[in-house]
């Protein structure tokens, strides 16, 4: 099934899901607290390592709601599993199971709120992605999509450009990533069949400036994941592409140390009333 969704085509790598591990809610999903109610059964398509619907299931589906997160590979539903067993053993209102955004095991009409969190981003056909995403939500329900627009990405002062350009890079080589899928999410949720006055569409970021410990956080699991998530600038050139990355390293090192440094991605978001 992974082989469906192209962005797991080279299979699972712990350290790219461990720079997915520190995401909540709040930090990252703020945006569908405006229509989330606690009794709302919700699918989270694309769950990665089941940080973000742990904390639905604690914290917010306290009412009767429930969460179910989705992925296409085994590890990363082991990934989830353990993360919950460890943390929230005694949530019962969760689980993660199998499943492909293109081919949702669910029945049309089952969800209140269907999620999707950097997923359509890496979609090979992003319009089938979203049309799926709206068959199982229910009428009168919602479907909220969030993606980054890494072309955005500032890294600054401007001696660190060459850590967003490394991102970018990266990015574009990936098998199948758009660089642009934030500032066009809108766009292909119209082409999708989503109604277009139904849609709230809203702007967020990630920023590390002033958060000491945040950014030591933020440049251990990159340097991770450069290190040892398969990370490719120049496909064709193994020896340039392992230059690259060690220069990379030690630039973020470089920014990790500097008071003046700042990293941003910029997001967008849609919520859509079906």
């Amino acid at each position: 099934m992974a082989n469906e969704q192209a962005y797991y085509s080279k299979g699972y790598k712990k350290a790219v899901s461990d720079t997915h591990a520190w995401r909540t809610v709040d930090n990252s999903t703020k945006f569908i607290t405006t229509v989330l109610k606690p009794n709302f059964h919700v699918l989270d398509v694309g769950c990665g390592p089941g940080s973000i619907t742990i904390d639905l299931a604690k914290n917010y589906l306290t009412s009767g709601g429930s969460v179910i997160g989705v992925e296409p590979t085994s590890e990363l539903i082991d990934t989830a599993n353990n993360l919950k067993e460890t943390t929230e053993p005694q949530l019962d209102n969760i689980k993660f199971q199998i499943g492909s955004v293109y081919e949702l095991p669910f029945e049309d009409n089952t969800f209140d709120l269907v999620y999707a969190h950097q997923v359509v981003i890496h979609l090979q056909d992003p319009i089938k992605g979203l049309k799926e995403l709206a068959r199982v939500a229910k009428p009168g329900g919602f479907v909220a999509v969030k993606d980054a627009d890494l072309e955005s990405i500032i890294a600054s002062p401007e001696k660190y450009k060459s850590l967003s350009d490394f991102f970018i890079a990266k990015a574009k080589n990936a098998v199948s990533t758009d660089v642009r899928a934030g500032r066009t999410l809108r766009e292909k949720a119209i082409r999708a069949g989503y109604k277009p006055g139904n849609i709230t569409t809203t702007k967020s970021y990630w920023l590390l400036a002033d958060d000491l410990d945040a950014k030591k956080k933020w440049v251990e699991l990159t340097v991770n994941r450069i290190k040892n998530g398969g990370e490719v600038i120049y496909p064709n050139d193994a020896k340039k592409n392992e230059e690259v990355c060690k220069e990379t390293i030690a630039k973020w090192e470089e920014w990790l140390e500097d008071e003046e440094s700042l990293y941003n991605i910029s997001h967008f978001e849609i919520v859509y009333k079906k």
